[in-house]
């Protein structure tokens, strides 16, 4: 009987045969699962992220970069960033939009549109909510065409309709942003309404604007009949929404009257501004004077200056900033920069000093 030869098995030989694909897979797969180390700690996870986000840019192979960068997509949900830690927070979000950027160019030109299909599809159903996937979702009109955006949509439908998922909600959510960005209004309200089978006045004023936004006024109109006694938020969206059905109806009178009692209800600076736009010079100026006199307070309103900034008010704002000059002070210097820099992008230096002479 013959000898059976021993075989050594060497873990270093194993990893020389494995692709770099399989390397980085292996890494991504063990995050996305919540088994790699690094999870414990945010500094240590975006190191290990951002080295594995090299090695997929260096990958030939379009195939394997974007399933390596669907992958990657679903690592996001491990980290927990101390919410003192701003810098932190805002590379690890520069590093997920980079991928979400880098997954949009690679799907655009890829020949294979079933397996970019497969990948959404797998990426809409496991995701958890707020993430990366919700802003690549938002472009996936960027990279599917409309009838693949529909054969997409019922492929998830179908999904979460034939399992017990305990993520429904999420799901519905992120189909919510496949319609909004691919400005679908049927595809919304078919989604909003398994969202929220109680069809909610929010949900209809959902739709309605949905509708508004694709010029499908009768559709707009026929749900926003449906919203019944609207309070706080919902009484604002409703009116803010029936202001500019009005207008594309040419209902100007009736509009302005409604955009007047939105202003009156909630006097935020949008609202504001949205009615300075469409009433008489001399009423936009009576609207400013009792606005400075009676809305604000002696601190100096960054959103009022913000509303004259982009109305170009600037003789306005020079004498709001001038009335207010011992208020700047007492700033925040962060947002004091924001608001001069804003200026100076608008080529108004003299009024970006107003806020850097302390």
């Amino acid at each position: 009987m013959t000898k059976q030869k021993k075989v050594w098995k060497s873990a270093a030989l194993e990893d020389s045969n494995r692709s770099a694909a399989d390397k980085i897979r292996e890494v991504l797969l063990a995050v996305a699962k919540g088994q790699h180390p690094a999870i414990e700690n945010a500094e240590e996870l975006y190191n290990l992220l951002a080295g594995q986000f090299e090695k997929i840019e260096s990958l030939k192979e379009d195939r394997e970069i974007l399933e390596m960068l669907a992958w990657y997509l679903n690592c996001n949900a491990f980290f927990e960033i101390p919410e003192s830690d701003e810098e932190l927070a805002t590379a690890v979000e520069e590093l997920f939009a980079d991928a979400v950027a880098f997954f949009a160019e690679k799907a655009k030109t890829f020949e294979d549109r079933e397996y970019v299909k497969n990948l959404m599809h797998d990426l809409m159903v496991n995701s958890v909510g707020e993430d990366p996937r919700t802003e690549l979702i938002l472009s996936a009109h960027d990279f599917l065409s409309a009838e693949e955006l529909q054969q997409l949509a019922n492929e998830v439908l179908s999904t979460v309709q034939s399992h017990d998922l305990e993520n429904e909600n999420e799901i519905y959510m992120g189909l919510l942003d496949l319609a909004d960005g691919a400005n679908d209004p049927q595809l919304y309200e078919k989604a909003a309404f398994l969202y929220d089978p109680d069809r909610s006045n929010k949900t209809n004023i959902d739709v309605a604007n949905a509708y508004y936004l694709a010029e499908d006024i009768p559709n707009a109109n026929r749900f926003l009949a449906e919203v019944k006694n609207p309070t706080g938020s919902d009484e604002e969206e409703f009116l803010d929404l029936k202001i500019g059905i009005l207008f594309k109806e040419e209902k100007k009178k009736e509009a302005l009257e409604l955009a007047e009692q939105l202003y009156e209800k909630f006097p935020k600076e949008y609202h504001l501004m949205s009615l300075c736009q469409v009433v008489s010079e001399k009423r936009k100026e009576e609207l400013l004077d009792a606005h400075e006199q009676f809305r604000l307070n002696d601190s100096v309103n960054p959103d009022y200056v913000n509303m004259l900034a982009t109305m170009n008010e600037f003789d306005r704002l020079s004498k709001y900033l001038d009335a207010n000059a011992s208020a700047i002070k007492k700033m925040d210097g962060q947002l004091r920069e924001e608001l001069a820099g804003r200026l100076e992008s608008l080529n108004r230096k003299d009024l970006a000093k107003k806020f850097r002479k302390i």
